[in-house]
């Protein structure tokens, strides 16, 4: 059987793939606080960033949800990447309302409510890709292996081709 990685990197664990993938690491982990940070500098033109990397990750993990790559993951890797599409649609959603005005407070109103709920939505999209990312940057990118289930999938492949 053969195992395919995902596309975001290189199989090659050299020192410059290590480094780029810390680096990659420890910007998603400070994701939700560089988007309120962009927000709180920049207003309505830093919601509209906030909101195009939001809009970026949703096309991202929907493309790997189409290709298919859930049924390569092992079991938490798979189901991480559908919690982080269904994340990045509730924030994409949720940050409409930070485009249209500038950051609020949370407050006991509707748009407190709104930007409560972009923030929480934010900041599991964050933590969810920023975990996710950790795995696949292990040994075994958090794909299945014949061990863990491969036989299975290739089974199912099988009778589908």
């Amino acid at each position: 059987m053969t195992v395919v990685a995902p596309p975001t990197m290189a199989h090659a664990r050299g020192p410059a793939t290590t480094v780029l993938g810390g680096l990659v690491l420890v910007l998603s982990g400070l994701g939700f606080p560089l988007t309120q940070a962009v927000i709180a500098r920049f207003g309505r033109r830093g919601a509209l960033v906030a909101e195009g990397v939001g809009i970026g990750l949703l096309v991202r993990d929907a493309a790997l949800v189409r290709t298919g790559l859930p049924a390569r993951l092992q079991r938490l890797p798979g189901l991480l990447l559908w919690l982080e599409l269904g994340a990045a649609a509730l924030a994409t959603l949720a940050g409409l309302a930070a485009v249209a005005r500038p950051p609020q407070r949370v407050q006991h109103t509707t748009a407190g409510a709104l930007e409560a709920l972009r923030r929480l939505a934010v900041g599991l999209l964050f933590g969810l890709h920023t975990y996710r990312f950790w795995i696949y940057l292990g040994r075994d990118h958090g794909l299945r292996t014949e061990d863990d289930g491969g036989r299975a999938q290739a089974g199912a492949q099988q009778s589908r081709g």
